[in-house]
């Protein structure tokens, strides 16, 4: 049941991810942290989901969805890409999982 759910999360990200990618015309693994900070607030931690799963395969089949390390993790991505927009959003994700990783 636990898998069925989560695989119904991943097919929702991906869903929101095309409403949230509307303005930019671009896969979010090319993202620039510009690209992410002008999606709306409400879409981005579906954007952190959606990058997270690009980060640990290269490609958006990962079942497995960390649902509490997104809401965790949002705010400080937003403020990393704050300060360098023009770095790539998924090298910024990457890091500040790695931050956290090792406050742990």
């Amino acid at each position: 049941m636990k898998k069925h759910i989560l695989f119904m999360g991943v097919v929702g990200l991906a869903a929101l991810s095309t409403l949230a990618q509307a303005e930019t015309k671009q896969p979010v693994a090319k993202w620039t942290c510009a690209d992410f900070l002008a999606v709306d607030e409400s879409f981005q931690p579906t954007a952190v989901g959606l990058g997270e799963a690009i980060n640990k395969k290269g490609r958006v089949e990962d079942a497995v969805l960390d649902v509490d390390g997104i809401a965790k993790i949002t705010p400080l991505v937003v403020t990393a890409c704050k300060e360098t927009p023009k770095e790539s959003f998924v090298s910024k994700l990457k890091a500040e999982w790695d931050k956290v990783k090792k406050d742990v």
